[in-house]
């Protein structure tokens, strides 16, 4: 079984600030009982605290100290100041710091980072593509069956409809009425969502011991959200928050493509095993691959008429096979109920495809180009 992501626990090490003017210090602290998080302030960086702490705030001799000891560079760096200079540039660069505030401009952006650093577990969340390799191949059963059982596993799990003629995702888990946040009334720019933030303004429902949220596209206006920037942001948000985001796109490229497979570690094809299925889905392979800086791999639906095994669509559609799946009775139906976890019982073809789909995605490394 595929390790999923798991919620912090209670203990989980607070933000660390290491800074040495007393009035940049008390302006963090106040900023961070305004995001919901309480800070660890220490007078000098231990190593220690440089692995375990969730983020790391620093101002410009602390930097410049801790670029002179060589500690390894980490994710959740921030560097902060009253203003930028060439010098401090350079020191940001030595340290790795993902991010240079100038305060008090900056001040809704650190806020924001403390608010993900109370949420985000120690491990980040993984981004996984699915698509039909058809029409009517099955990609949106099995991403809804991969974020519940993501979710099952006791982790969160964060499902987002990139298909604005899909019919809506909420639907098939029964979130349809429930009231929160669709594409249609999210609007980010080329900004950043807090993911905390995003969580609680999504519909979701417990499945196990873990959370499911979804992202619908809307089924009675326009999906204004559902932008390139709108993906990115979402997936950034999901990302911070350790949660395993899944992305249902459309089978035909798009341009909320680009952000999901660059940033996936995983895209996987669903192909019934018919000849005129896998021809078509040899072209959304090649497409796919073109775009992406992940693995492309198949999942292979039965049954097949004319006999083809699993090398035989391999071939053709050109990419390995991670999964075959069986028909399952009464799925559709599920469906309709928007009860689709109902039918993700034990051994059931849909659960064991899509754990083997998460499986992958657990091993899955990182792109190359993040």
């Amino acid at each position: 079984m595929f390790a999923a992501a798991r919620s912090p626990a209670p203990d989980t090490a607070r933000p660390l600030l290491v800074v040495r003017e007393a009035e940049l210090a008390e302006e963090v602290s106040r900023l961070a009982a305004a995001s919901g998080s309480e800070l660890e302030r220490a007078p000098r960086l231990l190593p220690t605290a440089w692995r375990t702490a969730p983020l790391v705030l620093l101002d410009e001799p602390t930097a410049e100290a801790c670029a002179a000891r060589g500690l390894p560079r980490r994710r959740g760096v921030a560097l902060l100041c009253r203003a930028p200079g060439e010098r401090l540039w350079r020191t940001a660069f030595d340290i790795g710091a993902e991010r240079v505030l100038t305060l008090p401009t900056d001040e809704h952006e650190l806020i924001e980072l403390l608010a993900d650093a109370v949420d985000a577990p120690s491990g980040g969340g993984r981004v996984l593509a699915v698509l039909g390799g058809c029409g009517g191949a099955g990609a949106s059963a099995l991403a809804t069956a991969a974020s519940v059982i993501a979710a099952r596993s006791g982790g969160r799990s964060l499902l987002v409809d990139c298909d604005p003629l899909g019919g809506g995702l909420d639907l098939a888990v029964g979130l349809e009425r429930e009231e929160g946040l669709r594409w249609s009334g999210l609007s980010v720019g080329t900004g950043r969502l807090g993911a905390a933030t995003l969580r609680q303004a999504l519909p979701k429902k417990r499945v196990g011991p873990g959370e499911l949220a979804v992202l619908a596209c809307d089924r009675d206006r326009s999906p204004r959200g559902l932008t390139p920037e709108g993906v990115r942001a979402v997936l950034g948000a999901g990302r911070r928050s350790g949660a395993t985001v899944v992305c249902d796109l459309p089978r035909c490229p798009a341009p909320v493509d680009g952000p999901v497979l660059g940033d996936a570690e995983l895209a996987v094809v669903v192909v019934p095993a018919e000849v005129r299925a896998c021809a078509a889905a040899a072209r959304v392979v090649s497409s796919v691959a073109e775009r992406a800086g992940c693995p492309v791999r198949l999942v292979v639906r039965g049954p097949s008429p004319g006999g083809l095994r699993p090398g035989d669509v391999a071939r053709a559609a050109g990419a390995p096979v991670l999964a075959t799946m069986r028909p399952q009775p009464r799925l559709a139906a599920a469906v309709d109920r928007g009860d689709l976890a109902s039918a993700l019982h034990h051994r059931s073809p849909l659960a064991t495809a899509a754990g083997a789909v998460l499986t992958e995605l657990a091993a899955a490394e990182l792109p190359a180009r993040r």
